[in-house]
């Protein structure tokens, strides 16, 4: 009886510390980040910050819009995300005189990691992963870069799922000086990769301008830079060219606290002059309008613009083209995420996202553009349309606008066809519309009205649309025209002419295959 009460005590025993082990193995794992961060020709490289951020939040919508339809818009990563003016700070650290600096105890996962001096900028690292132990610091990591075959066979990275091993080490990371723009420049010029240029005043460029992927252009308040010669800006996919507010780069309080921080505004960078102007994967933010293009023929894409007044605008040309954009919380109530505007005769919007914008598209003043397989999302107005304006409508997904489509002000005839309305009303037209309006093969799940009219409109021709029921009185309960208006005033109104309507979802509107 002794021995076996031995035994069990002794089992006990051992499972207690079996337990105890276990526990003490299952607290949170921290690792630490070193590395050295040089300063360009400069023998002292103390001082310079090293802040450890969590992971920017991809905004959900863009995210699906990125999955279900690759081809349209901007793929969002941190890379498009990220602004660390912006983010949560973990840790942070500074380098010595050598550049060398270590953080310890950072829980591990995956982290942006920012290096930063007054008067040299900043450089990013995205999806750093710190694992259990010592992690180093690398410029360049090219390994476990995740890859995903597009429909044409090309080997396309994707950034979103892209993580750095930060112990495969290639070389120290390299802060420049700034460059400060207080003059007007008349000479061909290179702006560099990792380099950052200041806007100081506003600035005119009037010969060549060559601005390399990564570098960042940080404009002063209410700034203009108007460049006047040829410009080549084409970024990368996986490295964009930056456009911001000169603001808050190095405030301490950026890396003190995670609340957001309140930005100014640029005032616009704006395209005049010569023909010859390529402008690719590039970020604007922060602006009173991104970018203002006053080229004809001028061609725009993968570019992204956000948290500004106004996003693209073009106008007082012949055509423009603009394809592949994002444009996220764009606030101006006169303006637009992509704007049309005084006399954009031709051209297209095509392949665009417009998210959180006040207006997503806004085409004014005789412009007659092709608008087709945009994705327009959360939105006061997905497409404000006025002023002796006829742009060709179809194949776009209209989701969560309080209104699709908006029509006022002495309208030309236009064409709405193969989209899908996913809104509060899904087109609403107001006064002073003397053309007839074409609307045919969409699909209206509307909450309030698939169609609005307002007084002084012209009657609109709405065959063959699908309601979301088969019910004609329901379908009548979705329209507001003359015949729900009583009195004198029932002679300003026009007739929506609805039938026939479809009894099925039209399966060919929305956005199309690539």
């Amino acid at each position: 009886m002794k021995k076996t009460l031995s035994i069990i005590h002794y089992s006990l025993f051992i499972l207690i510390i079996i337990t105890l082990s276990f526990c003490s193995n299952t607290g949170p794992q921290t690792g630490s980040l070193s590395g050295t961060v040089q300063l360009e020709d400069q023998s002292d490289h103390s001082c310079i910050v090293i802040g450890i951020y969590e992971l920017a939040e991809l905004d959900p919508d863009i995210v699906d819009a990125n999955q279900k339809w690759p081809h349209i818009g901007v793929i969002i990563n941190q890379m498009t995300e990220f602004d660390h003016r912006f983010g949560t700070l973990v840790k942070t650290g500074e380098t010595d005189a050598s550049g060398y600096f270590e953080i310890k105890d950072i829980p591990t996962g995956v982290y942006n990691v920012v290096a930063i001096k007054d008067s040299f900028g900043f450089r990013y690292i995205y999806n750093a992963q710190i694992n259990d132990g010592n992690n180093e610091l690398s410029a360049k990591n090219k390994d476990k870069r995740s890859k995903i075959k597009s429909e044409n066979s090309t080997d396309v990275l994707n950034l979103s799922s892209l993580v750095f091993d930060l112990n495969n080490r290639t070389s120290d990371l390299t802060l420049f000086p700034e460059t400060i723009i207080s003059s007007d420049i008349s000479t061909p010029t290179t702006w560099q990769s990792d380099h950052h240029y200041i806007i100081e005043r506003d600035i005119i460029v009037d010969d060549e301008i060559t601005i390399e992927p990564g570098a960042v252009i940080r404009l002063n308040d209410r700034v203009k830079l108007t460049i006047n010669g040829d410009l080549t800006a084409d970024g990368r996919v996986d490295n964009f060219i930056w456009f911001t507010s000169n603001d808050s780069i190095f405030s301490s309080s950026v890396f003190r606290f995670p609340s957001p921080v309140s930005l100014y505004e640029y005032k616009t960078i704006e395209l005049d002059g010569t023909l010859n102007k390529e402008v690719a994967y590039c970020k604007f933010d922060h602006a009173g309008t991104g970018l203002l293009s006053k080229v004809n023929g001028f061609e725009i894409s993968d570019c992204i613009f956000r948290e500004s007044n106004c996003g693209f605008k073009a106008e007082d040309v012949d055509s423009t083209f603009c394809s592949n954009l994002l444009c996220e919380n764009i606030t101006g109530e006169s303006e637009g995420g992509i704007y049309f505007g005084s006399s954009v005769d031709g051209g297209n919007i095509k392949n665009n996202v417009c998210s959180n914008c006040v207006n997503g598209i806004k085409i004014y003043n005789h412009s007659n553009p092709e608008v087709k397989n945009n994705y327009i999302v959360n939105c006061n107005t997905g497409i404000d349309i006025s002023y002796y304006s006829s742009p060709n409508i179809k194949n776009n997904e209209i989701n969560f606008c309080v209104i699709g489509i908006k029509n006022h002000l002495y309208n030309e005839s236009f064409t709405i066809e193969k989209n899908n309305f996913n809104c509060t009303i899904g087109i609403k037209s107001l006064s002073h519309i003397s053309n007839p309006i074409n609307v045919h093969y969409n699909n209206f799940n509307c909450e309030n009205y698939a169609v609005s009219l307002g007084s002084d409109s012209f009657n609109i021709y709405f065959e063959n649309n699908y309601f979301y029921t088969i019910n004609e009185d329901e379908i009548q309960e979705l329209i507001y025209d003359k015949n729900d208006v009583e009195g004198p005033n029932q002679q300003y109104y026009g007739i929506v002419n609805y039938i026939p309507f479809l009894t099925q979802e039209y399966k060919y509107a929305g956005i199309e295959e690539e």
